[in-house]
């Protein structure tokens, strides 16, 4: 098969079969367009690795982002070739993304409570294992650190209380965290909990939490199938903190929800963790993302 002939067959049976109208528009407009007629007549597993690279530097010279997202989206077709044995293998895999163009938007991104939505209901379409689906669910509404979530265990979740206790020895700054079970919240954390045991979010083997590859691959795969331009799921943690100020939530209460410690004198004296203004603020989110999932679905 030629390149041309494995982003065809997997155009028509998967993109045109499982994803939607607009994410095949965004297929066909991108990675189709540029590279379906790229060595025309060669059988892919013939390219090597230089004439790939020789062919993306091209693409880098008029535009760096969009080279990227190229090889991003090449990757994902071939290697769906790869997995369903159209072809055997190609060495456009031993290219990564990060050595091609640049990327957009990093570490600057808030996102719109309309782009929320929508990665929340790609999630909830994915077919992905529940620990997955909901640790990112979850990461979204609470604005939590990955791995501060990702390592979590029944035991730092107060039902009586209705407070999650992320220990020092999963924090960042090795600090602890309090943050609030709000009502929004409830019924995902029950879902983790009757579906799993000690470990909320395992992956494989359910004796161990996922892992961070496993987590940062399924949000690869979640972003790559949208057309919202670059985001991680730490952005969440931007967008929950630039959101809620534009409500009027005080700074101190958005520093304790990301897990922040106070500076200057207070980070001495004040151990206080607004854990009710907390609260408030994160049904204020959680109310704001759901009429947009609801907006959605209307």
């Amino acid at each position: 098969m030629t390149v041309g002939d494995c982003l065809r067959y997997w155009k028509e049976h998967y993109v045109d079969v499982a994803l939607r109208p607009k994410t095949q528009a965004l297929y066909t407009s991108t990675v189709l367009k540029h590279l379906e007629g790229a060595f025309s007549g060669r059988p892919i597993a013939d390219i090597t690795v230089k004439q790939w690279v020789d062919f993306f530097s091209k693409e880098e010279k008029e535009n760096p982002r969009r080279a990227r997202q190229l090889l991003s989206q090449a990757r994902t077709a071939i290697n769906w070739c790869i997995r369903r044995q159209v072809i055997d293998s190609s060495s456009i895999m031993r290219i990564s993304p990060k050595d091609v163009g640049v990327r957009s938007e990093t570490g600057s991104r808030v996102l719109t409570y309309s782009e929320l939505a929508r990665i929340w209901v790609a999630i909830e379409r994915s077919r992905a294992a529940t620990s997955n689906k909901l640790l990112h669910q979850m990461l979204m509404l609470w604005g939590a650190r990955v791995s501060e979530l990702r390592l979590a265990e029944r035991k730092e979740f107060d039902l009586s209380e209705w407070v999650w206790t992320v220990p020092k020895e999963h924090s960042k700054m090795h600090n602890v965290i309090r943050r609030p079970i709000f009502e929004q919240m409830k019924p995902l954390l029950e879902r983790a909990m009757e579906t799993y045991d000690q470990i909320l979010f395992p992956g494989n083997d359910v004796g161990q939490p996922i892992t961070i590859a496993a987590a940062n691959r399924y949000i690869l795969r979640i972003r790559e199938g949208m057309d919202i331009g670059y985001w991680r799921a730490h952005d969440f943690r931007r967008t929950i903190v630039t959101r809620l100020s534009e409500e009027g939530v005080a700074p101190h209460v958005t520093e304790r929800m990301l897990g922040h410690e106070l500076g200057g004198v207070m980070a001495v004296y004040n151990k206080h963790d607004w854990i009710e203004d907390q609260r408030k603020a994160y049904e204020i989110h959680a109310d704001k993302l759901f009429w947009h999932i609801r907006k959605l679905s209307d």
